[in-house]
């Protein structure tokens, strides 16, 4: 019995060793190519997205450039308001001390240019 023993291990090892030469060397690997067609897919999909990305990340930028020379803007014209509000500040206290000879002579001098509004009009009732 001992040939016979040593017949079906013989077999076993030699239908297990079919089966891994089978499954390793002759198995058919269309999933691989299918894994891999997906995989080169995902992979143009990333790339085209690091793209895009790329893009946006270079359009921020230039946002942020211009967010900062606006924002230099935003500050020079803050300093003159202040610098506006400080001169028109000093001129309103300036014509609060006037006495009212020295504000008839101001608005005089300052609005001289103007005509009377009745020595404008040309109509029969004027006076």
């Amino acid at each position: 019995m001992p040939s016979k023993e040593r017949f079906i291990t013989y077999g076993i090892i030699l239908l297990l060793s079919s089966a891994l030469i089978y499954f390793v060397l002759i198995n058919d690997e269309q999933y691989v190519e299918d894994y891999n067609l997906k995989i080169n897919a995902l992979e143009a999909k990333v790339d085209s997205l690091h793209h895009i990305n790329d893009k946006l990340v270079y359009k921020i930028d230039t946002l942020n450039q211009q967010i900062v020379k606006l924002d230099k803007e935003i500050d020079k014209q803050d300093k003159k308001i202040v610098t506006l509000k400080y001169k028109v500040n000093e001129k309103v206290n300036s014509v609060d001390s006037f006495s009212n000879d020295e504000l008839t002579r101001f608005f005089t001098e300052r609005y001289r240019h103007y005509e009377d509004s009745i020595k404008k009009t040309n109509s029969s009732s004027s006076n």
